[in-house]
C-alpha cells in the first residue's frame, strides 16, 4: 500500500493570493469525515478539507513550512490548499476546534462563514469503528492495521460517552453562536455522496464544474464482519447487566 501523504502535492492548489473564505468541518471520530473531506477535495472547489488543528498536525506543518506561529503556517497554508473558488476547508473534532478559538490571532484569521455538522445515526457503530482505529491505528484506509484488534465492552462504553459528550458541545456552540450549520448524515452520505456533497457546495454558494475536478484517491469503508460481531456482542452484554 502507497503510504497517505497528506502533506504532498495531491492535495494542493496553484498559488492563492488573499485571503479565502473558510468553511469548517464539525465532526467527532469516525463519523465520515475523512470521506467526506476528501469527496469535497475531488470537486475541485472547497479546497483540501483535512485536519489541520490536531496538535500533531499543527506541529509537523510547522516545521514543514519553518512557519515561527500558527497564524504565519495558516496564511502559508492558505496559499496551497486554497481552490481557485476562493474557499479553505477543514475537518476538527471538538477538542481540536477548542483550543483554535482560544487562539484569538488564528481565530480571526479564519472568520469562518460556513459550518458543516456530519453525524451518524448509529452511535454504536461509530464507536465500535473508534476502538477498532484506537486499538490497530488504521484511522483511514490508506493505512495499515499494525495489531488485530480485541473486543473491549469499557472501551466501546467510553468511546459512546465521549461521542455524545463531544456531539453535545458541538450543538450547544452553535446555539450560543447563533449559527446555523448545515447537518450531513454519514449514512446518507453513503448512500448517496454526490447528493451530500452537492448540498455542502449549495451551502457554500458554489456549484460543481467538471473543469476543476481532481483525480483524488478515495477513502473505503473499513468496517468488516467484526464491526458487526462486536455490536451484537455489546448489545448482549448491556441487556445482561
Amino acid at each position: 500500500m502507497t503510504a497517505w501523504d497528506q502533506f504532498g502535492p495531491d492535495y494542493d492548489f496553484p498559488e492563492f493570493l488573499g485571503r479565502p473564505q473558510s468553511y469548517l468541518i464539525a465532526t467527532t471520530p469516525r463519523c465520515g469525515s475523512h470521506l467526506l473531506g476528501h469527496l469535497l477535495a475531488a470537486t475541485g472547489m472547497l479546497g483540501s478539507p483535512l485536519e489541520y488543528f490536531s496538535k500533531g498536525r499543527l506541529r509537523d506543518w510547522q516545521e514543514r513550512l519553518n512557519a515561527r506561529d500558527r497564524a504565519e503556517l495558516f496564511t502559508a497554508l492558505f496559499r496551497r490548499r486554497t481552490s481557485p473558488s476562493g474557499w479553505f476547508g477543514v475537518k476538527a473534532h471538538w477538542p481540536q476546534f477548542a483550543q483554535v478559538t482560544n487562539d484569538l490571532p488564528v481565530f480571526e484569521l479564519f472568520n469562518f462563514q460556513r459550518f458543516v455538522h456530519i453525524e451518524r445515526r448509529d452511535r454504536l457503530a461509530q464507536a465500535i469503528s473508534w476502538v477498532i482505529a484506537q486499538q490497530s491505528a488504521a484511522w483511514i484506509s490508506f493505512h495499515e492495521a499494525n495489531e488485530e484488534p480485541t473486543y473491549d465492552f469499557a472501551a466501546i462504553e467510553n468511546a459512546l460517552q465521549v461521542i455524545d459528550a463531544q456531539t453535545g458541545t458541538w450543538k450547544q456552540f452553535f446555539a450560543d453562536q447563533a449559527i446555523e450549520p448545515l447537518t450531513v448524515i454519514y449514512e446518507d452520505l453513503v448512500a448517496d455522496p454526490d447528493a451530500t456533497v452537492d448540498r455542502v457546495l449549495a451551502h457554500c454558494g458554489v456549484d460543481r464544474d467538471p473543469a476543476h475536478a481532481r483525480p483524488t484517491s478515495q477513502p473505503r469503508q473499513q468496517a468488516s464482519a467484526r464491526n458487526h460481531e462486536w455490536a451484537h456482542r455489546y448489545r448482549q452484554e448491556s441487556d445482561a447487566e
